[in-house]
């Protein structure tokens, strides 16, 4: 009777249907409650991460390429710190990467960690988060983070228009120069980082 998509994209590749009003976009959701309850009880956590990713450590994602950025980064923050929230299977290529890279003591691995008190009191520590997806049709993953006050950096992906017109600075895919150009930006302007993030 109808067809579920992610976002409006994902609409246009069910041409018949779509005319007849057969296709209804369902977006993803963050349980918004449940954070303001967290952040009433919870203020002025120190600033522990410069920058957080959450997600499974897969291709899509840009686990590995995230490293690139991230080595980047410090370059111009020798001490910066990036946590890493899940798993996957790339999981101990990606911490092979960190080692090669000597990056040990720059990022922290989580592994994964459900939606409560353990997650949030991350995203409320940490500064910028990052969602390098390639491809995506929403990604949730960064709408969580978001909805802490945390500026995003993402590559610019169709299904993010209609997701993240806002709060989200899009990046041209592939393009790790410039995807660690703005997190640095955001790191180094207080004032910029937080209307990026009040955006979101």
């Amino acid at each position: 009777n109808l067809v579920l998509v992610n976002n409006e994209e994902e609409k246009k590749q069910f041409r018949k249907l779509n005319k007849q009003g057969k296709v209804m976009v369902v977006l993803g959701a963050v349980d918004l409650e449940k954070i303001k309850k967290f952040k009433a009880h919870h203020k002025n956590f120190l600033k522990s991460y410069d920058l957080v990713f959450q997600g499974r450590f897969h291709p899509q994602k840009g686990v590995l390429e995230l490293i690139d950025i991230w080595k980047k980064v410090t370059q111009k923050k020798p001490d910066g710190r990036l946590a890493m929230i899940g798993d996957g299977p790339l999981m101990e290529r990606v911490k092979g990467k960190v080692k090669s890279e000597k990056l040990e003591k720059n990022v922290k691995f989580f592994g994964w960690v459900f939606d409560g008190p353990k997650k949030y009191s991350i995203f409320s520590k940490s500064k910028v988060v990052a969602h390098p997806s390639f491809y995506d049709s929403g990604g949730m993953a960064a709408a969580e983070a978001m909805a802490f006050g945390l500026p995003c950096v993402g590559f610019d992906l169709k299904s993010y228009q209609s997701y993240y017109p806002k709060g989200m600075l899009k990046v041209k895919r592939g393009d790790l120069e410039v995807f660690a150009k703005q997190i640095v930006k955001l790191l180094n302007n207080t004032k910029y980082r937080k209307k990026i993030g009040k955006e979101g």
